[in-house]
Parts: structure tokens; sequence; C-alpha cells
């Protein structure tokens, strides 16, 4: 049969509440929970205990992993019942035991867009955004108010401070704290602090980066985090370079509100 076609498919030990709205294709295991509020778009998976509850809005094609729960109140001390939302995007992959919190603020949200990955045990916390293609390994966790740049990588027991931020195709090393903001197209690892290491290379060479542009984001990052000059001043020199992920990096670095993290420990 089409999948398009198929009616929601719902296990008889499952509670799903008036109030739910659910797309073609749903599959919703065991001893699920889906409160009133949840819109599950066409071909969303839940394992069995998957726990979603506020307004919680899942993009088709997403499958959620045994015992995550979706859309719990924020760990917010200010949060006053407001309505705010979770939004999960198409075709995510949510593994075991992963948490993420609606946002607090009125009509405020807490996202994952598109192809994100949260291996099992990871955390997302209130009004953070992960961008496309981002993952986040077993037991990482994102603090309130990140966000994780499109296809970063955040290694197992890594984790982002409330209001950090991670840039596109960087990568976390494991167990490392991000403190300050972690620029783009970088390695980062370390806890207080955390510091850039190198330029994601091979990430940069997987992504079709030509070599020119490969060549020309390294020079900058290591001109900005390796030399005695500030980052920032350096980046005030690369605005207007030729091409468009130089500008980006050096946007990111003149923007940062918490300052970029540190270069090498030098000896």
């Amino acid at each position: 049969m089409n999948q398009s076609l198929e009616e929601p498919l719902i296990h008889p030990t499952a509670v799903v509440l008036p109030g739910v709205e659910l797309s073609a294709g749903v599959e919703i295991g065991p001893w699920c929970v889906v409160e009133p509020g949840v819109e599950l778009g066409a071909g969303v998976q839940l394992s069995p205990h998957v726990h979603l509850s506020g307004r919680t809005i899942v993009g088709a094609g997403t499958r959620i992993g045994t015992g995550s729960a979706l859309g719990g109140e924020p760990a917010d001390k200010d949060y006053a019942g407001e309505r705010s939302k979770v939004l999960i995007g198409n075709n995510c992959r949510l593994f075991e035991h992963c948490t993420v919190h609606r946002a607090s603020g009125e009509e405020n949200a807490t996202i994952l867009e598109d192809g994100v990955i949260m291996m099992a045990g990871s955390h997302v916390g209130h009004n953070s955004i992960v961008r496309t293609g981002a993952t986040l390994v077993n037991n990482s966790a994102v603090a309130g108010h990140a966000e994780v740049g499109e296809g970063a990588i955040l290694v197992a027991s890594s984790a982002v401070h409330q209001f950090g931020k991670v840039g596109r195709m960087t990568m976390v090393g494991g167990g490392s704290m991000v403190t300050k903001d972690a620029p783009p197209f970088s390695i980062v690892a370390g806890s207080y602090p955390i510091r850039w290491r190198t330029p994601n290379t091979i990430g940069l060479r997987r992504a079709g980066f030509s070599p020119e542009e490969r060549d020309a984001l390294r020079h900058a990052l290591h001109a900005m985090f390796t030399t005695d000059a500030s980052p920032t001043e350096i980046a005030r020199t690369h605005t207007e370079s030729e091409f468009a992920s130089v500008r980006e990096l050096a946007d990111f670095v003149l923007t940062s509100k918490r300052g970029v993290c540190a270069g090498p420990e030098r000896k």
C-alpha cells in the first residue's frame, strides 16, 4: 500500500489523547503517551515508551527512539506557563532517551531543523536551535538559548553553554565544554577554556569545498587563532573575501556575543 494512503498505526497500549493531529503513515509504538497539541507529520515513527507533550510539532519521516521525552516544560525558573512549542524538522533521527524542552516565552520555539541526529541520551534545552544536519552524539547537551550550526557535530558527552554558539561544520571534541563560541569550519576541544585546535579539513573536503577555498579558510583560521593578533582584528580584514565561507567566518567572529574560544595553548 502507498505510504501516503496508510492510516496511522497505534499500538493498543499507547495513549493518544484528544487534540493530537496525526498524518498518514504515522506509527505509534507500545506504551507511548502523546498529549494534546502534538502534531505528527507523515510517516513519523515513535518507538516504545516515547512521551510527547506540549505543542510539539514533528516533521515528516522523523523517527523517535525508545524512552525519549519531547516538549516538556523548560528548565527555566522564569517560565510561567506560556504557550510555547518544540519544532522538529523532517527526517530527523532521535535515538534512545533523548530530551528536548519546549521554549520559554509566549509563542517561542525550541527548534531542530531537518535531518538532525540526536544519539542516545542527548539533550536540547529551551529556546535553542539545532541547524540542518547537525549531530549530537551520545550524552551531549545543548543548554538553553544556544545554537548549533548546520552540519556541526557534538562528540560524546560534550556540552554547549547557555547562549553559546557552535558554527557551521564545526566538530566539538568529546567531553568538551563550549563556554565560548566555537567558530565555523573548525575542530575545538577542551574545557575551561575551550580551545580552537585546527580547521575541519576532512569535513570541508567531504562537503565539496574547492582546494582554493579550503586554503583560504585554513589561512584565515590560523591567522585568527594561532597568532598574537586579536581574532576580531583579523576578522575585519576578511569581510570582503572572495569566498563566502571566509566571509561567514569573519561575520561569526565579529558578531559573537560571548566571544570566540581561545587558540591552542602555547608552550
